[in-house]
């Protein structure tokens, strides 16, 4: 679940709590219901979630509290979305919006439209979604005039951010303002944005006013607080710097430096403005974000950094050689041009050029292979940055006595980080992984194995995996009695990347290991029924498994371990083109290996 997916999901469910009755039902059942519904959402129980659900829409029926049995129902097509099984969402939503239509249910209709909006936005189709959430708009300001829709409209606020579309972004911010009945929190977020606006063009009358009715909005209608960024941005606008450089430090370390280059900039400190940019700079971009927690992704990319050196090393060994080289036969050629004048001159010319290609193409190597190390130190600082920044960002908002989070909130930002912090382990795990196999020359390959066995023992470790309805299985050409000479910890390896990329894609359907015996070499293939590979990138797998060089991409480091391996194997893996029901990864190694 990505942070995007927990935000869509509270806000949907304040959403649902806010259409509740004003007059709450004295329904101890309904009210213990609902807290389990709270409990379960977040989680991936999802029998248990449904069961719930199914048990609140029954009561709420009974009790004739409508709008708690459309949340209810609401609430499962959201929860589907959330763990992206997006057909059974939709299905939801449309159930949802067939039964209103046939019980005449305003509130159903709405609660289908609402759903469907953010299905999209779990899908990331923005454009979809910024379509459906107006049309929510719409439906209720036509049904519910009286009721704000500050909460549809927010999102559609949200979506504006994302693009960096600063003109919509105010436009909803103003049409929540209006809103009648608009609840403090939404009123609050639209202020905040129109004050980020109002800042970025320095327009101090409209900053000015803003912020005084946030202050109002505080006093009156129980906003705990305003954030410290408007309060900074308050004093910075209106010339106090001494009093926004105090209220810097109770920014996070990143928007404090950025804010504190600011105010420097303004203040004409350049040399201290630069020097907080470059902090700023530092925190936002650089893996010293490891240190909240990743120090083993610290001490990989240093052992990486020292290996470039020791390589750089013998590049520059190497470079010092070859113009040794050139001094001797250059020495030798004065020598022997005073015996033959004309003929060492030509020799002369020859040996120049073979020694200049030599060092342009040396040189042309240690600049490939510093690019390379370049850009994969680069890669792995994305690739960590993804899981680090949740982790980062949930532990301070737990760790911060400001904010006020119901117990439930708290569970499923622990989950969050755990997942997080298991996907940070696994990349680590891979790139560990795939540093060994690359760093080898040769493997032993001196064990006699059955592939129909160890495809049958691979097999049989893998189905715990696999989705619900989703069977794995072996079918070979072979009997059981054909064996290879290999290397079978290398061979598990292989067979546990394609599985596990094979079970991750597949939510229905099978997954198939086939194995065949062709021209004394064993070919082996990892067929799945999954979503397979769009077509405007199968192009560039079959390029990377065909391209014999290693570059510096951590994309498909499943796949770039499967290639090393293989290449180990003395062997050779590809995409079959062919078959488009899914995906079918196949690979081939001798039968008999030559030590």
């Amino acid at each position: 679940m990505q942070v995007s997916d927990m935000k869509n999901l509270w806000t949907f469910l304040f959403l649902m709590m806010t259409f509740l009755p004003t007059t709450a039902k004295d329904d101890k059942a309904i009210t213990k219901l609902q807290t389990e519904m709270l409990k379960f959402i977040s989680t991936t129980d999802r029998e248990r979630f449904f069961e719930v659900t199914e048990q609140l829409k029954a009561k709420s029926q009974e009790s004739g509290d409508e709008r708690m049995f459309y949340t209810a129902w609401g609430n499962q097509a959201i929860f589907e979305a959330t763990h992206q099984y997006y057909v059974k969402a939709y299905e939801i939503a449309n159930e949802i919006s067939s039964y209103a239509k046939k019980h005449d249910s305003r509130f159903g209709e709405y609660t289908a439209l609402h759903a469907n909006a953010m299905i999209a936005l779990q899908r990331q189709d923005y454009d979809e979604a910024e379509a459906a959430f107006t049309k929510a708009v719409d439906y209720r300001h036509q049904y519910f005039p009286k009721e704000s829709a500050g909460d549809d409209l927010q999102e559609l606020m949200k979506i504006a951010n994302h693009r960096k579309d600063a003109k919509a972004g105010e436009h909803y911010a103003r049409q929540i303002l209006a809103e009648p009945g608009v609840a403090p929190i939404h009123k609050g977020r639209a202020l905040f944005r129109l004050s980020q606006l109002a800042f970025q063009r320095n327009n101090k009358a409209q900053y000015d006013s803003i912020y005084a009715v946030l202050q109002e909005l505080k006093r009156t209608d129980g906003i705990a607080a305003i954030e410290p960024i408007v309060e900074v941005n308050y004093h910075i606008i209106n010339g106090n710097y001494d009093e926004a450089l105090r209220l810097c430090r109770d920014l996070s370390p990143e928007k404090q430096a950025e804010r504190m280059a600011v105010i420097y900039h303004r203040m004409g400190q350049d040399a201290k403005a630069y020097e907080y940019m470059a902090k700023f700079k530092k925190i936002n971009d650089s893996i010293v974000l490891v240190s909240h927690g990743n120090v083993v992704a610290s001490c990989y990319v240093q052992m990486n950094n020292e290996r470039m050196k020791l390589e750089q090393s013998l590049l520059e060994d190497e470079n010092q050689t070859l113009r040794n080289r050139f001094y001797f036969t250059l020495a030798a050629a004065i020598v022997i041009i005073l015996v033959m004048l004309l003929l060492q001159r030509q020799r002369k010319v020859k040996y120049l050029q073979w020694d200049n290609a030599a060092l342009d193409r040396a040189r042309q190597r240690a600049e490939k292979e510093l690019d390379v190390r370049n850009e994969f130190i680069n890669n792995i600082t994305n690739e960590l940055r993804a899981p680090l920044n949740p982790i980062v960002g949930f532990s301070d908002i737990l760790g911060t006595p400001d904010f006020e989070l119901q117990p439930e909130e708290r569970e499923a930002m622990s989950g969050y980080i755990k997942n997080s912090s298991r996907k940070l382990t696994k990349l680590i795990d891979e790139m560990s992984e795939l540093s060994f196999f690359r760093s080898k020359r040769s493997l032993p390959l001196n064990v006699s194995v059955s592939p129909n066995h160890l495809l049958r023992h691979m097999a049989d470790s893998m189905r715990g995996m696999c989705k619900e309805g989703v069977t794995i299985g072996v079918e070979s050409s072979m009997p059981d009695t054909v064996e290879c000479m290999t290397n079978l910890d290398a061979m598990e390896h292989l067979l546990k990347h394609l599985l596990e990329n094979a079970v991750q894609n597949t939510s229905s359907g099978s997954i198939t290991l086939g194995c065949e015996e062709q021209d004394n070499k064993i070919v082996v293939s990892v067929t799945d029924t999954g979503c397979g590979i769009p077509a405007n990138h199968r192009g560039e797998i079959i390029s990377f498994l065909e391209n014999a060089g290693d570059d510096g991409s951590t994309s498909n480091m499943g796949l770039a371990v499967c290639k090393a391996i293989v290449k180990l194997l003395g062997g050779s893996i590809w995409l079959d083109p062919d078959y488009i029901a899914g995906a079918r990864f196949m690979f081939q190694v001798p039968k008999e290996q030559k030590q």
